[in-house]
């Protein structure tokens, strides 16, 4: 499958994603809201690049990582640059969003920075499963559509 193709793919599943009313339930919780701008991105993207994009919004965004092998998306929440932030280096040139995203999992809240930003923005995944009130019970949020 070609670019724009998986592209439009992953533009149906996240539209079709923003119509259910559990997955706005979610993603309302993680920071999104109605209106809020999608950045759509794949791994080997570079950062820099992508965060221009962000950056043109100026406001938070909801970024969309397609794999580009499967039809599996993944949900970021990126925050404006802030000074609310810790100011941290900036990501090193040619940092990818496979690289970016793989470093902030383990946080709920991380602080970033690319070179052209004065100030840190905050990353963070939304999942795509919900635990449900049952230990051990997983309930996967409607992203598995079409």
């Amino acid at each position: 499958m070609n670019m724009p193709e998986r592209r439009t793919r992953a533009m149906q599943r996240v539209e079709e994603l923003l119509h259910c009313p559990e997955a706005r339930t979610l993603l309302t919780s993680y920071g999104w809201f109605e209106g809020t701008p999608v950045v759509f991105a794949q791994y080997a993207d570079p950062v820099d690049e992508v965060m221009g994009f962000v950056s043109v919004h100026g406001r938070a965004v909801l970024m969309v990582v397609d794999d580009g092998q499967t039809d599996e998306l993944q949900l970021w929440h990126i925050t404006v640059p802030s000074p609310l932030f810790p100011k941290v280096p900036p990501l090193p040139a040619g940092t990818t969003i496979s690289e970016l995203c793989s470093r902030r999992r383990t946080e709920k809240l991380m602080p970033f920075r690319v070179a052209f930003w004065s100030h840190s923005a905050a990353i963070h995944e939304i999942p795509c499963f919900v635990r449900s009130d049952w230990p051990g019970q997983v309930t996967p949020l409607p992203t598995d559509i079409g």
